[in-house]
């Protein structure tokens, strides 16, 4: 069985069907959330995901503060300097598609390959992680489905803290972490979509360049308005386009 393993998509359709334009035959999608916010094409991200046939998907963090939003109507009149990504991903959504993103579970686990595996979006409210096999078993003990209670061989799927790795704390206990199929944390300048694959019980951690532009233009275009939060765009920039940091001036602002 092959398992192909995303998260943290983040409204970014173009490394989304980057991604699955490159791997194509897999089995199953797992995805660990974070469908929407921090990117421009929500609405065609969820659809796209929403077509693949077999699936197993969380909600993540920024997807309930994306309805949350939404649901309570705050994302027209917003001044520009406290105007962000996630008004600008609630105009582009329906009704529809914000009640897919509120009815997926936190949590879901489910068998592949002899592996018992449990997908939540994050460990704490934080960016903590399972750093012992005791936190292991108690956080699979907490979450996982009751039928899996007793499983041998377990497997944790996370996503959040943008941050591909795999984490081995036992021959048959893990957890991974596929990183974020859009972007980076400011301290990794790293611009290609993270994913893994799992394979037969083989995980392999992956990563794949793609066309960037058409996130970098939506954020210039919003940037020669002045019509947006300057951290939301300081971030774009340094995620999409060449920007050093996070923090590096707005490109108008270097002509001044």
């Amino acid at each position: 069985m092959k398992l192909l393993v995303i998260s943290d998509i983040h409204s970014n359709i173009w490394a989304l069907k980057t991604i699955l334009d490159t791997v194509k035959n897999f089995d199953l999608l797992c995805c660990a959330g974070d469908l929407v916010d921090y990117g421009t094409a929500p609405a065609e991200a969820v659809d796209l995901l929403r077509q693949c046939s077999s699936q197993k998907l969380v909600q993540g963090n920024h997807d309930i503060h994306t309805v949350n939003i939404w649901k309570q109507d705050k994302y027209w009149n917003v001044p520009s300097q406290e105007y962000k990504w996630v008004h600008h991903n609630c105009r582009k959504l329906d009704e529809d598609r914000i009640h897919y993103l509120e009815q997926l579970p936190l949590h879901l686990t489910f068998e592949a390959d002899g592996y018992v595996y449990m997908i939540q979006h994050q460990y704490d409210q934080t960016y903590g992680v399972i750093e012992s096999r005791q936190q292991f078993d108690e956080y699979w003990k907490k979450y996982a489905a009751p039928e899996y209670g007793a499983a041998q061989k377990r497997r944790m799927i996370f996503g959040h803290s943008h941050r591909q790795c795999i984490h081995v704390l036992d021959q048959d206990m893990l957890w991974i972490n596929p990183g974020s199929a859009s972007y980076r944390r400011p301290d990794d300048s790293d611009k290609t979509a993270h994913y893994a694959l799992i394979e037969n019980g083989e995980i392999r951690l992956c990563r794949v360049p793609y066309d960037r532009g058409c996130l970098l233009e939506e954020a210039e275009k919003l940037n020669r308005i002045h019509g947006m939060m300057t951290t939301e765009l300081q971030d774009f920039f340094f995620f999409f386009g060449d920007a050093k940091t996070s923090r590096d001036p707005l490109p108008s602002e270097h002509k001044k």
